[in-house]
């Protein structure tokens, strides 16, 4: 997947700045909006472009505009660059961007197992970051190219999220066989009793598992040590469950359903978790994000949330949900205009998957619009999640608004509510 860029990229710098930063001189992956990556050394920065060296000595000239908001936000903290780079440059939807060759993608020879069940042998598709593992004649490569599409929006706004992944592989589980399924979960079931210490949890773990597995269409697992070190995977795995010949969401890139639970699973991915002790907002900023790139993406929402009776920190959610998502924003102007709906951050953030309410929902998906809605506000997002990878917690409302350029949270909520009732919220 890794191609050279060529210098035809396009941007806007403050004239006159001529930059040559030690911090700034990593050997490091600089990325287009198109997806094309280059190793390379920064050396300097004119109003126009920026300067790269690569391992052979080479300078290669590369415009601006066209790097990704992750680059420039490097250059803003490490090359003393305008602040304007990260504003003034329009914004994209990188997913959609990015030029994807399918001849990346590549079936392995080898199958995936677990434990001594040979019914549980699932046919292995590779991609650069991922390993798609699924049964059946189900055709691996539009899941693929789509987990592959959602990481590049990912490392084209966060940072340091192409130097946290590194080299390791994101197993993806699929099944269209309702038996396959059940016998995956009663091997988990198994596994997690055998595997956790703790008598008390083993068994809480057990009977979640009892609880739910069956009434779920997607969900995440843990991967036994021996796969992890075989396939040089990350520890946790997504599993998407496809009933009834339901899978057209899976034959195209963007299906509304698999693009939430990805979504979801790289966002969850970059911060990092949150402690046991303050979890608060850590529901509403994944949960909004999977809902606004599905529908930003698929231009509709097949997803529901499951009440998973109070379990928290879980990921279980169901297809087929109670509205497509095609007329959130119309309708929940309607409310705020009509002050049946009242923004408030603070509740936001205390919300969770127990009986949640439609319109709690989509608010949800209002703040996650929101948030990543311009380019100012995309920066300052991406600034919040590495904030949350580093402190293992969601910032309390009032950080949270400074964060986003306000000096209170009634006047980021303020904001926020403007943009509900505004055109700009579709």
């Amino acid at each position: 997947m890794k191609m050279t860029i060529k210098p035809l990229w396009a941007a806007v710098l403050s004239a006159g700045l001529q930059i040559s930063c030690l911090s700034a001189a990593e050997l490091r992956t600089w990325t287009s909006s198109k997806g094309t990556t280059i190793e390379a050394k920064f050396q300097k920065m004119d109003p126009k472009e920026v300067h790269l060296i690569t391992p052979e000595s080479k300078v290669i000239k590369v415009r601006i505009g066209d790097l990704s908001l992750a680059d420039r936000a490097h250059l803003v903290e490490y090359a003393e660059a305008d602040q304007k780079i990260l504003t003034e440059v329009e914004l994209t939807v990188p997913e959609e961007d990015i030029r994807f060759d399918t001849k990346t993608l590549k079936n392995l020879d080898k199958k995936m197992g677990f434990g001594d069940r040979t019914e549980l042998e699932f046919d292995l598709l590779e991609s650069e970051h991922f390993l798609v593992a699924s049964t059946g004649r189900f055709r691996a490569k539009p899941l693929a190219e789509m987990a592959e599409r959602l990481w590049h929006g990912m490392a084209f706004q966060h940072m340091n999220f192409r130097q946290d992944w590194g080299d390791k592989k994101k197993v993806i589980i699929v099944t269209t066989d309702e038996e396959i399924y059940k016998s995956l979960g009663e091997w988990y079931g198994k596994w997690l009793g055998e595997n956790i210490t703790d008598p008390d949890r083993a068994q809480a773990a057990v009977n979640r598992i009892g609880l739910l597995w069956m009434k779920v269409a997607g969900t995440s697992i843990q991967l036994p040590e021996a796969q992890q070190q075989e396939y040089n995977a990350f520890a946790s795995a997504k599993v998407f469950r496809i009933r009834d010949g339901r899978d057209t969401s899976y034959k195209k890139v963007f299906g509304p359903f698999p693009t939430h639970g990805l979504a979801d699973m790289l966002l969850t991915h970059q911060m990092g978790g949150v402690s046991e002790i303050s979890p608060t907002g850590y529901f509403a900023l994944t949960t909004g994000h999977a809902y606004f790139k599905e529908i930003q993406l698929a231009g509709k929402s097949e997803t529901q949330l499951l009440d998973a009776n109070n379990y928290e920190g879980d990921e279980f959610t169901k297809a087929s949900g109670w509205e497509d998502g095609r007329s959130w924003a119309k309708t929940l102007r309607k409310m705020v205009r009509q002050g049946d709906v009242k923004p408030n951050l603070e509740k936001l953030l205390a919300y969770d998957s127990a009986d949640l309410k439609p319109e709690q929902l989509v608010l949800i998906y209002s703040f996650a619009y929101y948030l990543e809605s311009d380019s100012a506000r995309l920066v300052s997002f991406a600034k919040m999640v590495q904030r949350i990878e580093s402190n293992n917690q969601v910032p309390a409302p009032i950080e949270l608004a400074k964060i986003f350029g306000f000096e209170s949270v009634e006047a980021f909520e303020k904001d926020w509510i403007e943009f509900i009732t505004s055109n700009k919220f579709k």
